[in-house]
């Protein structure tokens, strides 16, 4: 059956008018125009749904019954509009976020917080996931986007670079490197390092930035917070991302910029190459961009 709302609509009110013309004037078309509507339904049907005499109209027992489907039918695709306006006028929806940890923890949570003030009515899920689980998610569509610093493997993904993340030097405070204002990836030879285990991005990249450079190595550990009791104890130092700086016990750790070419590392947004962001999660992303400075190489505390 290929009926449209608006003879649904029309059959509608004729059943709580009950008078041919007072329907056609509530569907804003002519008389003979809204009987040819329901003469048409009911060839469409194959039966007759209306009881027509001169003093009253009805509906049959068939028209009763396709009254009330056209009743939930046309509320269900009233409320879906509705939804739909609330969205895009950013009344309400929901943006969901796949990110690493660390910024998980230290990053997004006051751009989260200034995005509910501005949008109530808009739901923020946030995934806390190592990189390869974060595109897993935004591939499976339960998050819209994710913010990486390596993206992997891109089968139908898309991204672009949101900033350039820089590097410092973890230290106990009593290190002779403690009270640099600066130190290079050279002055760290031969120095005690806690090294990010090299399955994972950072410790891939920092292996590759120090080639060449020869440290002891003390320990290998995969997540910060380890790494940073390590350095409080005195254990060794650390080359850490910056979002990494409120993980240390700043009374017992110096952290002190390294500055050396090809240190920095990308911060992807990843998204869906099927997909176009939506009100919600564009919006977001649109915040998240206004805190950063145009030639994107800001860093990330």
């Amino acid at each position: 059956m290929n009926v449209s709302t608006r003879v649904l609509r029309a059959l509608i009110a004729l059943d709580e008018l009950r008078h041919f013309s007072l329907a056609a004037e509530r569907c804003n078309v002519t008389q003979s125009a809204f009987s040819q509507m329901i003469a048409k339904l009911e060839t469409e049907v194959g039966l007759r749904l209306v009881d027509r005499d001169r003093r009253r109209v009805s509906l049959t027992g068939d028209g009763e019954r396709l009254v009330a489907s056209a009743r939930r039918v046309v509320g269900e695709l009233d409320e879906i509009g509705a939804d739909l306006r609330d969205r895009a006028s950013m009344g309400k929806g929901r943006v969901a976020i796949a990110t690493s940890p660390p910024f998980a923890a230290h990053w997004l949570p006051p751009l989260i917080a200034q995005f509910r003030a501005r949008y109530p009515g808009i739901r923020v899920e946030l995934f806390d996931h190592l990189p390869p689980r974060c595109m897993e998610l935004v591939r499976e569509r339960q998050a819209d986007f994710a913010i990486l610093s390596a993206p992997g493997p891109l089968a139908g993904l898309q991204y672009r670079v949101l900033l350039q993340e820089s590097f410092v030097l973890a230290c106990p405070a009593g290190h002779q490197l403690a009270s640099r204002k600066r130190v290079g990836l050279r002055d760290l030879d031969g120095a005690r390092l806690i090294r990010y285990a090299r399955s994972g991005s950072i410790g891939q990249h920092l292996e590759y930035a120090m080639r060449g450079i020869t440290v002891e190595d003390a320990m290998e550990v995969e997540h910060l917070p380890t790494v940073a009791g390590l350095v409080a104890a005195g254990l060794g130092v650390s080359v850490v991302p910056r979002i990494a700086v409120p993980f240390f016990d700043a009374t017992k750790v110096a952290l002190v910029p390294v500055v050396s070419p090809g240190l920095e590392r990308p911060i992807h947004l990843v998204w869906q190459t099927s997909r176009v962001l939506g009100p919600a999660a564009q919006a977001f992303v649109d915040l998240l961009e206004s805190h950063l400075p145009r030639q994107k190489r800001a860093r990330a505390d």
